[in-house]
């Protein structure tokens, strides 16, 4: 008997980032040869406050049984189309997809849904599942994008960084894409501001190609460039987003929500799609 494969899980609420994230998701699991399961959660009447009157359980269930109805028609109108199954989950939303991630290839959310208000870059459902989730999040951007074919992932000296090198690599082997390694640094202040910034810059680049040799060799097919800019990195990976199909990050952050502190501001102010890969991520 075949070993299942795990699916790509995308979360929907009816809005339009939501269907913008849908379709993504489809065609990430068409290009992954892997299962769509399209999951919409009943958040309680407590936590949704901006509906006229009180919803019971029963409504809440109709209108989310309708709002996947329509998900799961706009997934078969498209050719090709994935396998397709459905979670309808009585939970707040950004428990429901961490819950999902536990089984899932990853996890795709529009960067902001009904609940937000127009002026939030970013809704809290996406932050959420992004800092907590066990498996890499996708969070994607309104709006169609023309094809770039690159694929712009993050690094820093940490071991944390191979998870995100094969998340990349893997998308880039999917979509006939290059890999655009993306190192930032900026020089020290202080008392260590006396070393030489032109030494560092060279330091910068070779480290940059130390931890990218590994992948190189495994994804021989894979055209990769590297950059090591004297820059802030999440203004790096913000301008490197803007002509690319998506950008990689690993989440690394402090106590209990594992969102860097990169991590959250490139989910803020990216121009493309952004995968946020928790560390030691197994890809396959």
């Amino acid at each position: 008997m075949a070993e299942e494969l795990s699916p790509v899980v995308v979360g929907v609420d009816g809005s339009e980032p939501s269907r913008v994230a849908l379709r993504w998701a489809a065609e990430e699991a068409v290009r992954r040869g892997r299962p769509l399961r399209i999951v919409h959660a009943l958040d309680p009447w407590a936590e949704a406050p901006f509906y006229p009157v009180a919803m019971t359980t029963e409504i809440l269930q109709q209108v989310g049984g309708a709002i996947l109805e329509q998900a799961v028609g706009d997934v078969r109108g498209r050719e090709p189309r994935p396998a397709v199954t459905t979670a309808l989950l009585a939970e707040p939303a950004s428990v429901a997809l961490r819950g999902q991630a536990e089984e899932a290839y990853e996890v795709v959310v529009g960067h902001r849904g009904r609940g937000g208000f127009a002026s939030l870059l970013l809704g809290s459902v996406s932050l959420r599942t992004a800092g907590y989730a066990n498996a890499p999040v996708v969070v994607v951007r309104d709006g169609d994008r023309p094809e770039q074919r690159k694929i712009v992932v993050g690094i820093d000296l940490s071991r944390h960084s191979a998870a995100a090198l094969r998340y990349a690599f893997d998308a880039a082997a999917v979509r006939e894409a290059v890999v655009r390694v993306v190192y930032a640094w900026c020089p020290p202040e202080g008392r260590y501001a006396v070393l030489d910034v032109g030494e560092l810059a060279e330091a910068a680049h070779r480290e940059a190609h130390r931890i990218v040799a590994p992948w190189r060799e495994r994804y021989p097919g894979i055209a990769v460039t590297e950059d090591s800019p004297r820059e802030h990195p999440v203004k790096a990976l913000v301008t490197a987003s803007a002509d690319a199909d998506l950008v990689v990050v690993t989440a690394r952050g402090h106590s209990g929500l594992r969102l860097g502190s990169v991590s959250h501001g490139l989910l803020h102010h990216a121009r493309c799609p952004v995968a946020v890969v928790p560390p030691g991520t197994e890809a396959g």
